[in-house]
C-alpha cells in the first residue's frame, strides 16, 4: 500500500501492511518502515481502503481552523500570553 496523505512524513511511500488493528478509535495499518522495523500508519493516510491521493497542496487546517487558531493567539496577547516561542537557556 501507499501513504497518499500530503502531510504525513512518509507520503508517497510503499509500505509492506501485514494486518490492521484499531487503536482509540482509528482503524491503522501494522507496517513494515522503510529502515524495516515495525509501524502503524493509520488507514485513511493510505490507498489501501480505495481512497484518492490527497493533492500535495491541500493544507492540514481548514478556513475554519486557521480562523480558530487566530482567535486563540488574538486573545492570549489580550490575556498578556506570551505567543513567541519559550526561550532556552545556553
Amino acid at each position: 500500500m501507499k501513504v497518499t496523505l500530503a502531510c504525513h512524513p512518509l507520503s508517497g511511500t510503499v509500505l509492506q501492511a501485514s494486518g490492521f488493528k484499531h487503536w482509540d478509535g482509528e482503524l491503522l495499518l501494522v507496517v513494515q518502515l522503510p529502515d524495516g522495523a515495525p509501524g502503524t500508519v493509520a488507514a485513511d493516510a493510505t490507498d489501501v481502503l480505495g481512497g484518492t491521493v490527497v493533492p500535495s497542496s491541500a493544507t492540514v487546517l481548514s478556513v475554519s481552523g486557521v480562523r480558530h487558531l487566530r482567535q486563540l493567539v488574538s486573545s492570549m496577547k489580550a490575556a498578556g500570553g506570551s505567543t513567541s516561542a519559550p526561550k532556552t537557556r545556553k
